[in-house]
């Protein structure tokens, strides 16, 4: 942002840097003037208030309205690594001049307002006087100055560049998690137009248009959360739940459904279509398999300020080639991939055997309410 750039409606930025240095001025002047007050008299050389008055301000006001000039020349050359040599002669010359300007003024307001016993004469008597005993502190004030409007753009493009970094990276993110969604959406079309499919091959032509109807719906909520990640539990429960009547019809109603739903788990957000890979390989791996099992489940409850989700089947269990519980296909890998970017390692995504028959997969994520403009 320039010198004196200002957003709508808020003051330029000379005038914030004036008003802080007149909020540093203010304590510092006043307490001079006390200092000077009380000191004078403990003397027994007592000034009247007025000249206390002027004896205190006139080393910090001035400075104070210097200061949004000294920070733009701050800003203007910087003592960087590059280009140091040339930026310090130029506030050399600039602080000598800058320091004269000042000592100047304190003179003219000595002159103005009456002078203090240490500064009695005409202004070109005063003023080489005032110059040669306090050129050195003005010209360290013009460093302090010029080191603090250093520090303050330093920190300013520090925090510019983190929140640069934040951004990307946010963006990054979203970019990846759009992508996995993307993935796992044609993944879930395809398998339920296979489902379809074998309806048609089976001759149960009225059971396949009603199929494609319940698609058409799923595919509407798919397609009415937008780019959101997560929605609320109630309506992944209630996409699960639409989900599952098109595997009933598919299984000729041999599959049940028990839902066990705590309900203060209803306003928590989960990820978009999280669960929709459990049950798919619940059914793929487990009901489909065995023609005696029947039953899914799905089981939700808070547990240990985290949101824990259960989907159970009573097939097979559902394992690797080495004997443990599987999990690796394309729907739980992009879940896995999606959680992980979502919420680093504060998650359990994992399918075990149940006993004395089944899987279990269980979902866990930061228990949270949902909200609505959560993208």
């Amino acid at each position: 942002m320039a010198y004196d750039d200002a957003a709508p409606g808020r003051s330029p930025e000379w005038i914030t840097i004036l008003w802080w240095a007149l909020a540093v001025a203010t304590p510092l002047g006043w307490s001079s003037v006390a200092f000077v007050y009380f000191g004078m008299m403990a003397m027994g050389r007592p000034l009247s208030f007025s000249h206390a008055l002027v004896a205190g301000l006139q080393d910090w006001y001035p400075w104070a309205l210097l200061t949004p000039l000294i920070f733009f020349l701050g800003r203007r050359f910087r003592l960087e690594r590059k280009g140091w040599v040339r930026a310090a002669a130029i506030h050399l010359v600039c602080g000598s001049l800058i320091a004269l300007i000042d000592l100047a003024a304190v003179t003219a307001i000595n002159q103005t307002f009456g002078p203090t016993v240490s500064f009695v004469g005409t202004f070109r008597e005063v003023y080489p006087r005032i110059v040669l005993r306090y050129f050195h502190f003005a010209f360290i004030i013009y460093w302090v100055i010029v080191v603090a409007a250093h520090a303050i753009e330093y920190y300013r493009s520090s925090h510019d560049r983190e929140l640069e970094a934040m951004r990307l990276r946010a963006e990054l993110t979203e970019a990846q998690l759009a992508a996995l969604r993307m993935q796992l959406q044609p993944h879930f079309l395809f398998n339920t137009l296979h489902t379809i499919a074998s309806l048609v091959r089976d001759g149960r032509g009225e059971a396949a248009t009603s199929t494609i109807a319940r698609l058409g719906e799923l595919f509407r909520r798919t397609l009415g959360n937008g780019q959101r990640n997560e929605v609320p539990l109630r309506d992944e429960l209630s996409f699960i739940a639409a989900y599952l009547e098109i595997e009933q019809t598919r299984f000729s109603d041999r599959l049940s459904v028990r839902f066990e739903v705590d309900p203060r788990t209803l306003d928590a957000s989960v990820p978009t279509m999280a669960l929709q890979p459990l049950v798919e390989n619940a059914i793929r791996h487990g009901i489909a398999l065995d023609p005696r099992a029947t039953r899914i489940e799905v089981r939700t409850l808070p547990r240990n300020g985290c949101l824990r989700i259960e989907v159970r089947n009573d097939g097979p269990a559902f394992l690797s080639d080495g004997g443990a519980p599987a999990g690796n296909g394309l729907g739980l890998a992009n879940t896995r991939a999606r959680l992980s970017r979502m919420y680093g390692s504060d998650y359990l995504l994992e399918v075990v055997a149940d006993q004395p028959e089944g899987t279990i997969a269980v979902l866990e994520v930061p228990l949270r309410a949902a909200r609505e403009d959560r993208a």
